[in-house]
């Protein structure tokens, strides 16, 4: 019980206020469970005044106002307190303003909302709860209620804990409580705002009281507001009764608009108005909605119903940065900037727009299929299908390639996106986004950035307007919107039911929808691609899902035979099975990006398999692996993404190894010595094992040549002469790419297969212990070769047989720290 006690107090600090209620049965007394603000200020007055305080310095303090939770400010000329109670608000204004806004002296200042001309509503709503749901679960609350208290002990009384949310913005002050009590649910909404003919300025301090207001009929109104044509025109057709109507919203056209929209439409032709009898009275109807709705009440995306039968008005506001001054957003009618709003004639409110609303019937999709210059568009979303979601009531906002768009994209892309293959709807995904976006949010000077349906930022530029322009122009600009620096609308805002399109010349490209070939255009590996063109295997590779492709750079395939006859003989690479053994060879399952990386081997397209080798270059941290080698060619570029499958560039082309490493010793005539002393030692079955992966430093003949009577001295102690070749195999594979400099104290070392730990450093080429590597990387099928310039001796010997004409070269302050 004291537990529970202390969570309810601990959340009653938490949010600032706490009001109990007692129970008051099954039936609710209105009037006792939502008592007026004011009257809730008198009470505690008066209770104080009983008390004997009324006398002290506190008296005309008002109590901690603490139901007050400001989301919103007024502008910038809001006093500090009202910082602060953003800051604090369980504090309260009466808190602040009892020291005259910041707390040195002065008037304390109440809320508009407090003072004359201000008008209550009050909204219920009751509805049951179901008994079976958990009344400790999360319920829907009133809009900007964070949490609902409910405490209901088991004994013989019952209470009821509520939290009061209250949002102000400057023209009203929204309070909503839900209620739970036996088991009905209870919302009361109060509404306090100026009263009809009484208004405060748009960047009033919170302050300003209502105050009386000029109110004009709709002729003046539409004249002071530059729409006087809108109205003049519906007199002198005959049609005047139609703007007489009290109790509407009318989205004027300002007057150049409109008077460009009747020479079209009266010009012979028209192709933006239905003709008929009823063609002028519906335009007019088109931009009326009944009641007074101001746009500051209205949700972004939010349709309303015109006068006009199946006729809405999508209203969207688009933020501007602060850095540009003025209002904090911009707001659309139909993608039509709004010039001017919320002022207050005898018939209703009045906003002026920059354009006619032109008759909206058809989706997005059908849109783009009335559209003769977008036909691969259409073909490509009924083959995604995508056009499903452009079918939709749900907003989007679709950037449409023309065909010619479509033309100047790589052959491969294209085939790929008009048979729906591959990724081809990654593509188009990134070209739609699921709100409507209008041309008028890219401002002029400013970044604007939108997230697509893939999740990829899509960011917006337009350049400044001409100078001389009103407001919304310089806004809106003149200059065509580019999007991500490559694509340009050339025809913005076309409305449908469902959102709205924009036209652009280009393809918005992503590389994770991408075919592999145009991927290796865009990061120049042309060679290989050239290859595999050349081979027909262009379109199988942009077909295969969920491999990796291992292709050497242009400079890497420049050493091969495949350049020169793809400039000399590219005919006699159609089908060639050994390009296409050597091409599929880069290729493996499944698609691993670096991060993913271990070593191990992996299965190439080809057969064979290459072997992937970390490796760090940290000197200190040598366990974070930074470095990756396919069958020790080194990654130089990686993680390219594209549709299905992931492209990591390497220095060196990779050819599938025939041999073991017993094998490639006996094929060349230059390690002959040292194959000699590993029969000689009997170990040739280790170099045969294709279980295990060594690999094998060997020197050259000539290195033994330094050694006088090599063979007697080497071979005369069998236990010594394995000790010895064992020395000389590492039981792992480290290639080149892993031997980095290094100096004292971070060393590095290979164990050998005699447990010898060997030191390898690199100045101008790879050393093991006293050897420098004048060979590297020679593959194996069970692992790698280095030829080296001299004979690691084993560590038990400390030094080579003693000849006169063989000096080893020892690092001896090295040895000092293994």
């Amino acid at each position: 019980m004291l537990r529970g006690s202390i969570l309810v107090l601990t959340l009653l600090l938490t949010f600032g206020y706490l009001q109990a209620l007692p129970y008051y049965g099954d039936n609710f007394d209105d009037e006792a469970e939502f008592v007026p603000l004011e009257q809730q200020q008198h009470q505690q007055q008066q209770h104080q005044l009983h008390q004997g305080r009324a006398g002290s310095p506190n008296a005309r303090e008002k109590p901690f106002e603490v139901d007050v939770i400001t989301s919103e400010v007024n502008g910038d000329n809001n006093p500090p307190g009202v910082f602060f109670q953003q800051s604090f608000p369980f504090l309260g204004n009466d808190f602040f303003n009892s020291f005259g806004g910041f707390g040195f002296g002065g008037i304390p200042r109440e809320h508009w909302w407090k003072g004359p001309n201000v008008c209550t509503d009050k909204e219920e709503d009751e509805k049951v709860v179901d008994p079976k749901a958990d009344v400790n679960g999360t319920e829907e609350l009133a809009p900007g209620v964070s949490e609902s208290i409910d405490v209901r002990p088991q004994n013989f009384a019952q209470f009821q804990f509520s939290l009061n949310s209250c949002v102000e913005r400057s023209n009203k002050y929204v309070c909503t409580r839900v209620i739970n009590q036996n088991g009905k649910k209870k919302t009361i909404t109060i509404t306090r705002q100026c009263c009809h003919g009484y208004g405060r300025p748009r960047n009033a301090d919170f302050a300003t009281p209502c105050e009386k207001m000029e109110i004009k009929n709709i002729d003046a109104t539409a004249a002071d507001m530059g729409a006087k044509e809108f109205v003049a025109t519906a007199k002198n057709a005959g049609i005047g009764e139609v703007l007489a109507n009290k109790n509407v919203t009318i989205f004027m056209p300002v007057d150049a608009a409109f008077n460009n929209y009747i020479d079209q439409l009266q010009s012979e032709n028209n192709a933006v108005e239905p003709k008929g009898d009823g063609a002028m009275m519906n335009l007019y109807k088109r931009h009326i909605v009944d009641g007074e709705i101001s746009l500051y009440d209205l949700k972004n995306d939010q349709l309303l119903k015109t006068q006009q039968p199946e006729q809405s008005i999508r209203i969207n506001a688009f933020e501007v940065p602060l850095a540009l001054g003025g209002e904090p957003y911009r707001f659309t009618a139909n993608c039509i900037p709004i010039e001017k709003h919320d002022k207050l004639s005898e018939q209703g409110l009045i906003h002026t727009v920059d354009g006619v609303m032109k008759p909206v019937t058809k989706n997005v999709m059908d849109l783009i299929r009335e559209r003769a210059d977008m036909s691969i568009m259409r073909t490509v979303l009924e083959n995604t299908k995508l056009n499903k979601l452009l079918e939709g009531e749900k907003p989007v906002t679709v950037f449409v390639p023309t065909d010619d768009a479509f033309d100047k994209v790589d052959p491969h892309l294209r085939r790929a996106l008009k048979e729906g293959k591959g990724c081809g709807a990654n593509i188009l995904k990134n070209h739609i986004l699921d709100l409507t976006f209008c041309s008028v949010a890219s401002i002029p000077g400013a970044k604007t950035t939108a997230y697509n349906l893939l999740g990829e930022a899509m960011r917006f530029n337009r350049s400044q307007s001409a100078a001389g322009k009103s407001e919304v122009a310089d806004l809106v600009g003149e200059q065509p919107v580019v999007i991500n620096g490559i694509a340009k609308i050339t025809e913005a805002d076309i409305m449908g039911t469902n959102g709205v399109l924009h036209v652009i010349d280009t393809i918005l490209p992503t590389e994770s929808a991408l075919p592999l070939s145009t991927l290796m255009q865009e990061k120049n590996v042309t060679i290989f691609k050239r290859l595999l063109e050349a081979a027909g295997l262009d379109n199988k590779y942009d077909d295969m899902d969920n491999v990796t492709v291992f292709a050497p750079t242009d400079k890497a395939l420049q050493g091969t035979k495949w350049p020169q006859l793809l400039e000399e003989s590219p005919e006699k690479l159609s089908n060639n099975a050994e390009l296409i053994e050597f091409l599929n060879y880069h290729v493996v399952q499944p698609m691993t990006k670096t991060c993913d990386l271990v070593d191990s081997t992996l299965p190439t397209v080809a057969g064979p398999e290459v072997r992937i080798n970390l490796y760090s270059t940290h000197a200190l941290f040598s366990n974070v692996m930074n470095r990756a080698t396919v069958n020790c060619a080194r990654l130089v570029h990686f993680d390219d993404e594209s549709c299905g499958s992931v492209l990591h560039q390497v220095d060196k082309p990779l050819v599938a190894p025939k041999t073991n490493l017993l094998q490639l010793l006996e094929s060349n005539p230059m390690y002959s010595k040292f194959l000699e002393l590993v029969r000689a030692a009997n170990l040739t079955t280790i170099l045969s094992n294709a279980d295990d992966s060594y690999t094998l430093l060997v020197p050259k003949n000539d290195v033994f040549e330094e050694v006088a009577d090599w063979e007697t001295t080497l071979t005369k102690d069998k236990s010594e002469l394995e000790n010895l070749i064992k020395t000389h195999i590492v039981n792992d594979v480290v290639c080149c790419a892993g031997i980095i400099p290094t100096n004292w104290p971070f060393v590095r070392s290979i164990e050998a297969l005699n447990g010898a730990h060997l030191r390898i450093t690199r100045d101008r080429r790879p050393k093991i212990e006293n050897a420098g590597v004048t060979k590297c990387d020679a593959i194996a099928t069970n692992g790698i070769v280095h030829e080296i310039n001299d004979i690691l001796i084993p560590q038990r010997r400390q030094q080579r047989p003693q000849q006169p004409s063989y000096q080893p070269h020892l690092d001896t302050f090295g040895d000092l720290f293994f």
